[in-house]
């Protein structure tokens, strides 16, 4: 990953859309400040991804494995 702070911020734009997309859903369900990302919302985020991985035909569980693969290596390229 070149830049964390680009990609961060990609993902910023990801969310809220997805964010706006699910508001008038999510608004009954969770109190949520906008200034603040909730975990509950990165984690429905990212399970709807893998739902969509699995409709494409790709195994979720190893997604999600390769994902965690992919952090670690960046995690360990920046030290």
């Amino acid at each position: 990953m070149p830049d964390k702070a680009k990609h961060a911020k990609l993902a910023q734009k990801a969310l809220d859309a997805y964010l706006q997309e699910h508001d008038e859903i999510r608004r009954w369900c969770y109190l949520r400040t906008h200034e603040r990302i909730g975990e509950s919302d990165l984690i429905d985020l990212v399970t709807d991804l893998l739902l969509l991985a699995e409709m494409n035909g790709y195994d979720p569980c190893e997604v999600t494995r390769k994902a965690e693969k992919h952090l670690e290596a960046e995690a360990v390229r920046r030290c």
